[in-house]
């Protein structure tokens, strides 16, 4: 926790706030200075939140038009086979478990 003051605050955000200057700060603080020009990489983030503030926002529908329809079925494909391969009841094992040993237990005493 004490550590959080000494973090940099987020590019992105300063960049939303029109805090360029000390975005590009943030930005070499973050990475290596020898390897990135700051100025550039501000200038791709001012870009971005410009594109993100044009579109008109997403709607559920365009889950399933075209490549995304695909990537759509890849991700809902990936749940399916944590769940069909037993994870859903390796994960609670210790009920299963338990409801077995008190099954058990009452079949053996009759109490």
């Amino acid at each position: 926790m004490i550590l959080m003051w000494f973090a940099p605050e987020s590019p992105w955000w300063l960049v939303r706030k029109g805090r360029l200057d000390a975005a590009a700060l943030s930005v070499e603080r973050l990475g290596r200075k020898s390897r990135m020009n700051s100025g550039d990489t501000v200038a791709m983030m001012r870009r971005v939140i410009e594109l993100e503030a044009s579109e008109k926002s997403p709607s559920f529908v365009e889950l399933w038009r075209g490549t995304d329809a695909y990537r759509t079925c890849i991700v809902c494909g990936v749940y399916l086979a944590q769940n069909l391969t037993g994870n859903l009841i390796a994960n609670q094992a210790v009920y299963f478990f338990e409801r077995t040993l008190d099954i058990l237990h009452q079949q053996t005493c009759m109490c």
